[in-house]
């Protein structure tokens, strides 16, 4: 289960959160738009589900542009910065930021976003994120319960995209 810290969210800035995200390998920070930083160990299982979207992803990157990212990825979304377990972003996207935008945490929801519900997740938390990042641009969002082979897409998939849920739960 994801633990949660409640921390004043001017003590919780994007400089805090890399200090406490070095500071702590192996576990991955989000914070929340209260400031809440939640901390989400992902298991071995996960790490391989969540390497197998990504790869997905990147599959699809090649043939149409764009950009993928990891979990380890900070999408910066208000004053949240979320981590889905894999996301693309449209090369048309890339283009409109100038370097130092690129180089901090993501401005913005990606355009698809994946989440991989680990053993310690919770999936009404898990499709909660999803919601997140619809409500704030994203075109394309899937929950995926690889224990329950339980699956939720929100929005539309960009054209060219099909994603294989079974190699991914089954990864």
């Amino acid at each position: 289960m994801a633990v949660s810290l409640k921390l004043p969210l001017v003590l919780v800035d994007d400089a805090d959160l890399v200090r406490v995200s070095e500071e702590n390998p192996g576990y991955q920070f989000e914070r929340e738009e209260d400031g809440t930083l939640t901390v989400s160990p992902t298991f071995a299982n996960s790490g391989a589900q969540c390497a197998e979207a990504t790869y997905q992803l990147a599959v699809y990157a090649k043939r149409v542009g764009g950009r993928v990212f990891d979990s380890s990825t900070g999408f910066r979304i208000g004053r949240a910065v979320k981590c889905p377990d894999a996301g693309w972003v449209s090369a048309e996207r890339i283009e409109r930021l100038s370097a130092s935008e690129r180089s901090g945490f993501w401005p913005g929801s990606p355009d698809v976003a994946i989440e991989v519900k680990s053993a310690s997740d919770v999936f009404a938390q898990v499709v909660a994120k999803l919601h997140f990042y619809m409500k704030h641009g994203s075109r394309y969002a899937v929950a995926i319960d690889p224990a329950t082979r339980k699956i939720v897409e929100l929005g539309e998939a960009p054209s060219g995209l099909s994603l294989d849920f079974d190699a991914i739960m089954d990864a």
